[in-house]
């Protein structure tokens, strides 16, 4: 496949234009191919990742996460740094490397379209003024029956956290894959009996949970690690065939065990 009909498909799934201003979202790495027959696809960058998809023959990674971003400042690409590192391995093994990130949460049918899907909401809508996304359950269930959806949903992540009573009935959820703290206004004013996100600071918290609503904090990478088969998928679909994609199987969740 052309890359440029790769980029064209990919801008098609994530508009590149619906990025946060502070995201960079498009070719990381770009070593001037034009053909892109294999592509990985990972939440982001790692040396097992790098040597992952050079194993399978991959011309080009795509991850959810970026490797350069603004507010890393990186003046110096340096061997014994993780993020020169990482770019001088791809360069080395002539992998290229595209993200698709902030536009991949905002678009429809994005990642904020999917965990709601996953976990069974109904007229989902997005919140205004963010990505965030709000729908019912097909039935009021208790908190704690919810809590263990979630979980079995997210494959159980690690450092999941949450608050509220157990045995309160909800219905309507709030959603926001990743670090959804700052939408937690738009989330009560919303009505949600039950915010889902990733991240969640300390204040944040405690102002939800001052307002009453049920609150789950998954991780990071436990909202977002189903960018790699729900992307994938998406992909195969646009691609019909003419493009190799291949998953990576684990959930690269940094942290290893809840204590």
């Amino acid at each position: 496949m052309k890359k440029q009909v790769l980029l064209d498909i990919l801008n098609k799934i994530a508009p590149f234009d619906l990025a946060e201003d502070w995201d960079n979202c498009g070719m990381q790495v770009d070593l001037g191919k034009t053909e892109i027959d294999k592509v990985y696809v990972a939440l982001e960058v790692s040396d097992e990742i790098i040597d992952r998809a050079a194993e399978c023959g991959a011309d080009m990674i795509i991850t959810h996460h970026p490797l350069l971003l603004p507010r890393f400042e990186l003046g110096t690409v340096s061997a014994v740094d993780p993020i020169g590192r990482w770019m001088i391995k791809l360069i080395e093994k002539g992998i290229e490397l595209c993200s698709i990130h902030t536009c991949y949460d905002a678009a429809p049918g994005g990642l904020n379209d999917q965990l709601p899907r996953l976990l069974g909401l109904k007229d989902v809508r997005v919140l205004p003024g963010n990505i965030a996304r709000i729908g019912k359950l097909a039935a009021p269930v208790r908190f704690g029956e919810f809590e263990k959806t979630v979980s079995e949903v997210l494959c159980h992540p690690v450092g999941a956290k949450s608050f509220g009573d157990k045995e309160r009935l909800i219905s309507k959820v709030a959603v926001c894959t990743g670090t959804g703290e700052d939408y937690w206004r738009e989330v009560v004013a919303a009505g949600a009996d039950v915010y889902l996100t990733g991240d969640l600071g300390h204040h944040e918290a405690g102002y939800i949970k001052d307002t009453g609503k049920c609150c789950i904090s998954a991780g990071h990478a436990g909202t977002e690690w189903i960018f790699v088969p729900c992307f994938a998928y998406q992909l195969e679909m646009e691609s019909v065939g003419r493009l190799e994609v291949i998953q990576c199987p684990d959930h690269q969740e940094p942290f290893e065990r809840n204590i």
